[in-house]
């Protein structure tokens, strides 16, 4: 079975580059990219995305095929439809795999990025009066949050299996992840989706929850708080449900 080697194709894409004495940075700029992407590509750290595979080979002058297959044709070889159309899935495979690795990458960035906001939030917090006692309950949902989004940004698996797009399945169940929605049906045309649904509440409500404390005991004290608290969580998450089902609904 022919297999799309990244080193390979990256080795032949500098190799044609070069031979019709173009830079990275004038491939780059025809395709509507950066040079380092160019560079990325050629080092077999990444392959293009699939709509731009015959945009590049058009610019070096050569076919598809050859270009996924890291190496020229001879002039009397030809490729039967079976293997053509196996490059491609291929090609899409690893595209597909690249998009995924970057999203979870920015995922797990925000991730570290809410957690230095709450941090700071918690000093600020602590620095204009308000106890460790008083702001408890703050600190408890932005760190169950926190919690949660933890294991949505970095643990959460970005497809789901193939028989969730042949069959109507409304419960997800992943490690100590789950989840059972009535009415909605799970597949892999919807579920990034709600995974970003998911991912940003969790991290909104972790970084928003300790503002509502600080705005509560600014306008109306302990008092304010302690009314605003509950019902603050309980729209927060209600308001999630409801994103969820519209967007899961959206994309089904």
């Amino acid at each position: 079975m022919y297999q799309i080697n990244n080193e390979k194709f990256g080795q032949f894409l500098a190799e044609v580059r070069k031979e019709k004495q173009m830079t990275q940075k004038d491939l780059a700029d025809k395709l509507f990219v950066s040079d380092k992407t160019v560079s990325k590509w050629e080092r077999g750290n990444s392959m293009p995305n699939v709509t731009l595979l015959i945009p590049i080979a058009d610019i070096l002058g050569i076919t598809v095929t050859e270009l996924l297959q890291g190496e020229k044709l001879k002039e009397n070889k030809t490729l039967n439809s079976d293997v053509v159309e196996t490059l491609v899935v291929n090609s899409l495979d690893l595209s597909l795999r690249d998009t995924i690795h970057q999203r979870k990458k920015n995922w797990i960035f925000a991730f570290l990025i809410s957690i230095g906001v709450v941090v700071i939030e918690a000093i600020l917090l602590t620095v204009s009066g308000i106890s460790i006692e008083q702001m408890g309950d703050s600190l408890y949902i932005s760190l169950l949050m926190l919690l949660f989004a933890s294991w949505l940004c970095i643990f959460a698996k970005e497809l789901l299996p193939t028989y969730y797009d042949t069959n109507k399945v409304n419960f997800v169940s992943q490690g100590i992840f789950r989840i059972h929605m009535a009415g909605l049906s799970f597949n892999n045309a919807n579920w990034g989706y709600v995974l970003t649904v998911f991912r940003v509440f969790t991290l909104g409500t972790a970084i928003l929850y300790p503002i509502i404390c600080y705005i509560s005991f600014l306008v109306g004290g302990i008092s304010l708080w302690n009314t605003v608290k509950h019902p603050a969580i309980i729209i927060l998450l209600i308001g999630m449900l409801v994103t969820t089902y519209i967007v899961g609904k959206k994309h089904e």
